[in-house]
């Protein structure tokens, strides 16, 4: 698939990340900075304070995203909201718009304005940027609050939710059965899947000025970033802030945000979209100023199942069930829309079915998930056994999963698809991270 086929897709999705919000211009001052080689815009202000709090906007955007923060951090902190280049008031063009060269034009900003260790907030892309600066230079951050996070999943994990959106009305109602979605969904995927993404060849080829040529750039940029090895590698305490409306970011990311990071917070913000800051304001605020200003919260409680360790659950020919607790075994058959949360389970058997599994823990002696022609996406789910997985004709989307296992991770019986975003594998075929996409073959266990 060549890049010009590819530019209608990326160029939704460099609109669907926009995160531009309605808000005054705010003054400028403006130095010329060597990653670019172009000039860098931000707005400053209360410049005497001995703190600086550091705001990065996401594509779209610039400083004036954050025109209902400013105001209320500046009673405290020295504020620094940078235009990104390529956006706002910074220069554009034809540049390698990467979360990495972001973060080296964020370093230069802070060694030339700021005060170190800064408090550093970034919302959507911003929020992939400050991580990655965070992750680069440990010692400069003290406290971290990234927003509606855009990026970090797989690109084929975030394409299926940005499908599956689309694909459902307004009413959230599906506008086709679950079949034809999923089916529509695996064959969309599958066009994407050997598709070779270039950043440096759109940026040659493909930027047009004054279309967006820098949201496509970036846009592409983010979603072939790897944080698989940066996230483990940020020491400040993070809170990770989200919309429970959001149809931009989702909200899987920021669970996976909260159990990759060492040490980090999810907050959720009630209503909001894509854009929490502008949406709402004032919880916004009052959740920002605590996590800056004050102790840090006690760390979050980590689940604790109840019920029967003996019990069995079983799910036949149903839809919407929801199991959550203690099994020895669950056996799913013929069901579709199961979840699975904040379970412990011995064994879990799925026969033709679709399951979403978050925050649990599978798995002892012999096999942990037995997975047969079906679809199943996993979220912050610790898998152990002999075997970890083993799937035939079946698609699996693992997101923070951890797979450790004494023979095999991940055998197939027959070839299978998965999905692999920021996840860890500990067996004798494979030890480490792994964050990309396999063809899951009897040949070849990991």
């Amino acid at each position: 698939m060549t890049n010009r086929m590819l530019q209608p897709w990326l160029l939704v999705m460099a609109a669907v990340l926009a995160s531009g919000t309605a808000a005054a211009q705010l003054p400028r001052t403006c130095v010329d900075e060597p990653v670019f080689e172009g000039k860098l815009c931000f707005y400053e202000a209360n410049p005497v304070s001995q703190v600086t709090v550091l705001l990065v906007h996401g594509i779209g955007g610039s400083a004036d995203d954050w025109a209902l923060q400013i105001p209320a951090l500046a009673q405290r902190y020295h504020v620094l909201a940078v235009d990104l280049p390529g956006f706002g008031q910074s220069d554009g063009g034809p540049q390698q718009y990467t979360p990495e060269n972001y973060a080296t034009a964020l370093h230069f900003l802070v060694q030339q304005r700021a005060r170190s260790p800064l408090r550093l907030v970034g919302h959507s892309m911003g929020g992939a940027v400050a991580l990655n600066y965070a992750a680069l230079h440990p010692e400069r951050v003290s406290r971290l609050v990234v927003a509606d996070v855009a990026g970090i999943l797989h690109r084929l994990a975030y394409t299926k939710f940005l499908v599956g959106n689309w694909l459902h009305g307004d009413d959230g109602e599906s506008r086709w059965s679950s079949e034809v979605l999923q089916s529509f969904a695996g064959k969309f995927l599958e066009g994407l899947v050997n598709s070779s993404f270039d950043s440096e060849d759109v940026t040659e080829n493909s930027y047009v000025e004054g279309v967006g040529g820098e949201r496509q750039i970036s846009a592409m940029a983010l979603v072939e970033a790897d944080f698989t090895p940066l996230l483990q590698r940020v020491q400040a305490p993070v809170l990770v802030l989200w919309g429970t409306e959001d149809d931009v970011a989702p909200l899987r990311t920021a669970q996976v945000l909260r159990q990759r990071l060492p040490h980090s917070w999810l907050e959720l913000i009630d209503g909001a979209a894509h854009v929490p800051m502008s949406d709402r304001p004032e919880v916004f605020n009052r959740l920002l100023l605590g996590f800056l200003e004050d102790a840090l919260p006690p760390p979050p409680i980590a689940y604790e199942p109840e019920g029967d360790v003996e019990r069995i659950g079983r799910c036949e020919r149903q839809r919407n069930v929801r199991f959550e607790g203690r099994y020895s075994r669950l056996e799913l058959r013929h069901c579709s829309d199961v979840s699975i949360q904040n379970a412990e389970i011995g064994e879990l058997y799925v026969f033709e079915s679709r399951v979403n599994i978050e925050h649990s823990r599978i798995g002892g002696e012999g096999l942990a998930v037995d997975v047969i022609g079906s679809d199943v996406k996993m979220t912050a789910v610790q898998l152990h056994g002999d075997y970890a997985l083993r799937v035939a004709r079946s698609r699996v989307d693992l997101a923070a999963v951890d797979l450790v296992a004494r023979e095999a991770a991940v055998i197939a019986v027959s070839n299978s698809k998965a999905v692999f975003s920021l996840c860890r594998i500990d067996s004798p075929h494979l030890a480490g991270d792994l964050h990309g996409y396999r063809e899951l073959t009897p040949e070849s266990p990991l």
